[in-house]
């Protein structure tokens, strides 16, 4: 097997892999949303304990206090989370929230700008599809904050696993020229 077709081979797998993963989250994306959220938590009780641990070695009593305030703060944080995923699960809904708001607004003021490229109303599209997914997370809250976030990222392993077996696919095709 040419080293190419070990690349192929491999992209093709994972593709597979995180399109049936991503699959499996839309199938319960309550599950995935917890799953998601104690993930969160996790990292931020780590990077907590490190940045307190990392403060020790601080040259300055400011820069040390700071550091173990922050540090202690980030943990707890991750603590409060992990102990109470609801309260995480709510914070990522409305943090998702704020960023399809100005997701979708600065796709509709670059769409006119784009506009003598045939494609432009596909982000016209995208940004009012943004919009409107703002307004189904505020009329949906707090409901939503059960679903969205193992929705959005069972959605984003089944679009990344479906471009890396298109990707894949491609590179098996004759004349492709792809070396990759």
């Amino acid at each position: 097997m040419t080293k190419s077709q070990t690349r192929r081979s491999t992209l093709l797998i994972m593709g597979i892999a995180l399109l049936a993963l991503g699959v499996i989250l839309l199938v319960s994306p309550v599950a995935a949303g917890n799953l998601v959220v104690r993930i969160v938590a996790l990292v931020l009780t780590v990077a907590g304990v490190v940045a307190f641990i990392q403060a020790f070695r601080s040259v300055g009593s400011i820069q040390r206090t700071v550091t173990m305030v922050l540090g202690a703060i980030v943990a707890v944080l991750g603590l409060l989370v992990w102990f109470n995923p609801q309260v995480g699960t709510g914070f990522l809904t409305a943090l998702l929230r704020g960023f399809f708001l100005v997701d979708g607004g600065w796709k509709l003021m670059m769409a006119p700008r784009f506009r003598p490229l045939p494609a432009w109303r596909w982000l016209l599209l995208s940004g009012i599809v943004s919009l409107l997914f703002v307004g189904l997370l505020w009329w949906q809250w707090p409901v939503a904050a059960a679903w969205v976030i193992g929705v959005l990222v069972g959605l984003d392993l089944c679009g990344a696993g479906a471009t890396m077996i298109l990707l894949a696919l491609a590179m098996g095709r004759p004349g492709s020229g792809s070396t990759v």
